[in-house]
């Protein structure tokens, strides 16, 4: 299926973006810079599908906009996720579908999979203690990555020794309920994800490295065609399940 899209936010996501739609035949008929507003006055009217890939602050408004022009949304940015009881409003209120994930790749999505199950083998081992850390480069703007956080959420549900995650550098000692969530910023790191889990006899561990963006992008419009015909509020779980049954 040929789709119509437009990029909200065209940075090195949204050229990534630009340039799989072109090789997979869908045509992008416009596209916005990080910080340009989205209005019904200034969007195109021949539209199937918009993908966002902005800032945590504008995606409410997008959201708005889009549903003003009662269009289909995909959102890639992460940090608003406090927001989402409006969001969920907004979208319900005008029927349209939007699906929005803290990571569009589908390897990470299965290796979200990988650490669910993991977690609950080891959820029944009290000798392991679970961690992540999170490399990315230097321009990335939230710290952890949305994609850490969504791991740690993961845990938590299965593990039941872990209550909450600490995602700030700690000054004291950990209390043992909590779940350790450690980043690091530098260089150009596309994103790497690390699960462990640590015991006194062995250490093992989970790993997820990107190689570039090109894997995002394909998953951010394999959401796109997916979300065509539906309404309501989606993850990209509700795709992946979707696409595993």
């Amino acid at each position: 299926m040929s789709l119509k899209i437009v990029l909200l936010g065209y940075g090195k996501m949204g050229k990534e973006l630009a340039q799989v739609a072109a090789e997979g035949g869908h045509e992008i008929v416009a596209t916005y810079e990080i910080d340009e507003p989205l209005s019904s006055a200034n969007a195109p009217a021949a539209v199937d599908v918009f993908i966002d890939f902005t800032y945590p602050d504008a995606v409410v408004d997008n959201v708005k906009a889009v549903a003003k022009l009662g269009k289909q949304l995909v959102i890639g940015t992460t940090g608003w996720y406090d927001r989402l009881p409006e969001v969920e409003k907004v979208v319900r209120s005008a029927k349209i579908g939007v699906i929005y994930s803290s990571n569009f790749s589908i390897g990470m999505n299965l290796f979200f999979k990988i650490v669910e199950n993991a977690a609950t083998l080891f959820d029944k081992f009290e000798q392991y203690d679970p961690y992540i850390h999170e490399w990315h480069h230097r321009g990335k703007v939230d710290s952890p990555s949305g994609t850490a956080l969504t791991l740690g959420k993961i845990i938590l549900s299965q593990v039941k020794r872990k209550k909450a995650l600490l995602s700030k550098t700690s000054e004291e000692k950990i209390k043992p309920e909590l779940l350790h969530v450690t980043s690091t910023r530098a260089g150009s790191v596309p994103g790497t994800h690390l699960v462990g889990f640590d015991s006194e006899a062995d250490t093992i561990e989970l790993k997820h490295t990107a190689r570039g963006r090109r894997g995002f992008a394909a998953g951010a419009l394999l959401a796109a065609q997916w979300i065509i015909g539906k309404q309501g509020l989606f993850t990209i779980s509700d795709l992946m399940n979707d696409l595993i049954s």
